[in-house]
């Protein structure tokens, strides 16, 4: 019960941060929130106890990723004022929330088209085996389970993940000229 109670505080916490992320005007606010958002998700994976999952997330977003993002911001020479474009466009707001959700909705159908013919190869290369795992250790598993039947849900974040960081090198680009 405690526990349970435990795991909605957090994930209220993450996914209030994580709007905040979103809708913040100010940068280095979004950064602050983004932190927290980064280590509610690790305790919620040390609540899952996935310690190498929550050590990972840890150590690779929080130590490595965000530290970036923080020198990025301090560094920047608009830190200090209003960093939201002021003459935002209700039509872009629009246009991008639409093709948000088109895009999501393109990866559930895409996920569940490619469901049944991923688990059919999945068995037919042994992914039994993986059930076994268990015994070996969480590690092994969950490399197994990334790279069976987890894979393109796996491939499809990494894909997106490289979207964000041209997105990130454009707007850039756009800011220094």
């Amino acid at each position: 019960m405690i526990a349970t109670i435990i795991f909605w505080l957090i994930a209220l916490l993450t996914a209030s941060s994580a709007i905040l992320v979103v809708t913040s005007r100010n940068i280095l606010h979004a950064a602050f929130s983004l932190c927290m958002t980064f280590l509610g998700v690790g305790a919620i994976y040390i609540l899952l106890h996935a310690d190498f999952v929550a050590a990972v997330q840890l150590i690779v977003y929080v130590g490595g990723i965000l530290v970036l993002i923080m020198f990025a911001v301090m560094f920047s020479s608009n830190v200090v004022e209003d960093t939201a474009e002021h003459g935002r466009n209700r039509l872009a707001m629009v246009a991008g929330g639409t093709s948000a959700v088109a895009i999501f909705a393109a990866i559930v159908l895409l996920t569940e088209r490619l469901a049944k013919p991923l688990s059919a190869a999945n068995k037919f290369a042994g992914a039994e085996y993986v059930h076994t795992v268990s015994v070996v250790g969480r590690e092994t598993g969950l490399g197994h389970y990334l790279m069976g039947q987890y894979m393109l849900p796996f491939e499809v974040v990494s894909v997106l993940l490289l979207a964000a960081l041209i997105g990130a090198v454009v707007i850039v680009r756009k800011e220094l000229s």
